[in-house]
């Protein structure tokens, strides 16, 4: 299933229509109020400090990944070595941890361009994949067109879940024994797809994967690579604001200012604070761990195959406390944070937000060393931890209505 962005983004884009600033006193040459400029000053630590570091190291790994992936298809099946595959599933982990320590900054190119659902969409469809890989005409479009062919798969069979379907199986790497053979899930019964056949698969998913991870950063950071910038550009992928010409991160930065879709600096703090960081944490207790654990939807887990999902939701929220301190691997807030803004300015719902942001990772932190969500998701510490995330989500959302206008 797709996951669907927080309604919050839409209503703060709407809003950027009509929001002005209003207060001028005491404020600085460029007319901002001292109130702005703080949060000004915030935005500009944040954008760089979180969104670029993150989206880089994101799309560096991704790079990585592809490589394992593609040499591991080039060797082939008989001469892979458990290395091969053990360095792809390190590789796989290492995006993944800062794919998922991404996701407080959803809003933007992840959600214009429908990056996110187009590279994170659970469950896998292994019913339609098994269809897929036991289709000689699939097959051989894949092995030699390779990313030019996965339209044919659809996008349920795409991005990080198709790939670690290939590499993880009951929470272990996959073993060299394991894709020499037949694959043994049940929907691929009587299908005789071969592990050969998945790697022809998972090379295509995963230059498709680092494709969109380089459009990321190339939306965001005017200063990425220029490889990638030439990837992006050669697939003909998205990567400026509604096409105006400019990056994301350059967008931001310049609100208030004529052509931004920010039209104040209070919006750009709203975004960071709900549409971000209240938009995540409400997906991971209503959506990530609430569908399985309420009985909504049993087969919605993510991660499956590695047994990774607590991990994920962990970095869902360190990416919360990534925003909110100024820094990709902050533990403490920086001076000139989001979080030490609303300190000076907002203090007591910025109290409210460090109280529930350590409960809530506590709560984590306690389910990683209970079991794994796949296998026990109906379990009281889920729940625990589930009603630590929906109090941080309500502080977040109560930091963002506090935010003058």
């Amino acid at each position: 299933m797709k996951k669907t962005f927080t309604i919050f983004a839409a209503m703060l884009a709407a809003s950027s229509l009509f929001l002005s600033s209003c207060d001028k006193d005491g404020g600085s040459d460029d007319g901002l109020s001292a109130y702005e400029e703080e949060i000004k000053t915030a935005a500009e630590k944040y954008v760089p400090g979180v969104i670029y570091s993150t989206y880089g190291k994101l799309a560096t790994a991704g790079e990585a990944l592809c490589k394992d992936i593609q040499a591991m298809k080039s060797k082939g099946v008989n001469a892979l070595t458990q290395a091969d595959i053990d360095k792809a599933c390190k590789d796989f982990l290492e995006a993944r941890a800062y794919w998922e320590a991404s996701e407080a900054f959803l809003f933007g190119a992840a959600t214009d361009f429908s990056i996110d659902p187009h590279i994170d969409s659970w469950p896998l469809d292994r019913k339609g994949l098994a269809n897929n890989l036991s289709n000689a005409k699939v097959m051989k479009a894949l092995e030699e067109e390779g990313v030019d062919a996965i339209s044919q798969l659809g996008e349920t069979a795409l991005g990080f879940h198709g790939i670690e379907f290939v590499l993880f199986r009951d929470g272990a790497n996959r073993t060299v024994a394991a894709l020499k053979g037949n694959e043994t899930a049940s929907e691929f019964a009587g299908t005789g797809v071969t592990g050969a056949q998945e790697l022809i698969y998972a090379a295509a998913v995963a230059e498709d994967l680092m494709r969109s991870l380089f459009q990321l950063n190339v939306s965001w950071n005017p200063d990425a690579p220029k490889a990638q910038k030439d990837a992006v550009e050669d697939a003909e992928l998205n990567c400026t604001v509604n096409g105006l010409g400019k990056s994301y991160g350059e967008d931001m930065l310049g609100a208030a200012a004529a052509g931004s879709t920010y039209a104040s600096w209070q919006l750009v703090a709203k975004t960071i604070l709900q549409a971000g960081c209240a938009g995540i944490t409400d997906e991971v207790a209503s959506s990530k761990m609430g569908q399985a654990h309420n009985g909504e939807d049993e087969s919605y887990i993510e991660s499956p195959y590695s047994k990774n999902s607590f991990v994920d939701f962990k970095d869902n929220l360190l990416s919360v406390q990534y925003s909110l301190y100024g820094s990709y691997g902050a533990t403490s807030p920086a001076s000139d944070s989001i979080l030490s803004f609303l300190e000076k300015n907002h203090s007591g719902e910025a109290s409210a937000i460090k109280t529930a942001l350590a409960n809530a990772l506590g709560k984590i932190d306690v389910c990683i060393k209970s079991g794994h969500f796949v296998d026990d998701y109906k379990a009281a510490y889920v729940g625990d931890a589930i009603d630590a995330i929906d109090t941080l989500t309500a502080a977040l959302e109560a930091a963002a209505a506090a935010i003058k206008d």
